[in-house]
């Protein structure tokens, strides 16, 4: 019997690691839908060619929403993005599919400023930690705390297609964070290892900025709280819709009014989500030709299908309409 108990724990054991995974987080910054690099001149949305010699900004307190509603907190909590440095490692955990992904835009007032209960003095973290001193510098001080977001360069201010006017955007204030959750789709590297590519769109980011005349902006209010309140208004963190997407693309999967109808596939399932990435329905398509009724709410839902080894056949958003 002691033998059988023993089998049983170390078959589950290997059953767990098995499961477990080493999860990244990449946000690639772009700029116009390409790469982006600094100080090299790019033109904005509003026309204006910006050359950027800076861009750096905090995510902090990432949550994975997985496997159908579990929810998993990253430590640590604050991770510093910067045009050089926009991977990082999160952790192991035991996921198998991920639903959705949501984060904090700044450094959250817990460990911002003298108020913050968790705050520290900058000088206590050590050179290597996010929080520490940084070049350029992310810390207006003690009082006001750490800059959530900043950006610098030149605009043209001529209409010449020169950018010569120099502008600082460097923004704090515990009321400035801005909470992100979107639904994403990972990339299975292998079988230890999952990535989340994002994007990060500065020039949606920056939309609205009155660059070539703003100068050096250093504040928490005015135009310093309307560009943190671009990450919510635009498309600033995106996912491409074909990220992880196997190349044979299932056209026969489809959604009329409330219902779900599938061709020529075999063995598959599905998921449904709404657009904050929260899991309303999923379901199995076992046979080669089917449907599913959709019992939810008429609205904008993101559908997605998986293969028998869980991997992302399609993603796609509809309008479900439920009578």
């Amino acid at each position: 019997m002691k033998q059988l108990i023993s089998i049983v724990i170390f078959v589950a054991a290997c059953h767990t690691m098995s499961a477990q995974k080493d999860v990244f987080l990449h946000i690639n910054p772009f700029f116009n839908n390409g790469p982006f690099q600094l100080n090299t001149p790019y033109t904005g949305i509003d026309g204006v060619v910006v050359n950027i010699d800076h861009f750096d900004y905090y995510v902090s307190d990432v949550v994975l929403f997985h496997d159908g509603g579990v929810q998993t907190n990253v430590s640590p909590a604050v991770y510093l993005f910067t045009p050089e440095e926009f991977g990082f490692f999160l952790g192991t955990y035991n996921i198998q599919d991920l639903d959705s992904i949501r984060f904090l835009v700044g450094v959250p007032a817990r460990l911002n400023t003298q108020s913050g209960v968790e705050a520290v003095d900058i000088s206590s973290y050590p050179d290597t930690h996010p929080l520490s001193f940084q070049n350029p510098t992310m810390y207006w001080g003690w009082q006001f705390g750490y800059m959530h977001m900043i950006v610098g360069g030149e605009a043209d201010s001529n209409n010449d297609q020169n950018p010569d006017a120099y502008f600082e955007m460097h923004n704090f204030g515990d009321h400035n964070t801005r909470m992100i959750q979107m639904p994403v789709i990972e990339t299975q590297t292998n079988s230890g290892q999952m990535d989340v590519y994002l994007t990060c769109n500065i020039d949606e980011w920056l939309r609205d900025m009155p660059l070539s005349t703003v100068g050096v902006l250093h504040g928490q209010s005015g135009l310093n709280e309307s560009i943190m309140s671009n990450v919510l208004t635009y498309n600033v963190f995106t996912q491409p819709a074909t990220a992880d997407l196997n190349t044979n693309l299932p056209s026969s999967v489809y959604v009329e009014g409330a219902t779900l109808y599938w061709e020529d596939l075999q063995q598959a399932s599905f998921t449904i989500l709404d657009l904050s990435g929260r899991l309303v329905s999923s379901g199995l398509m076992n046979e080669e030709y089917g449907s599913a009724a959709l019992d939810m709410n008429t609205g904008y839902y993101i559908l997605r299908v998986y293969d028998a080894q869980h991997r992302a056949l399609l993603t796609q958003e509809y309008f479900i309409v439920n009578p």
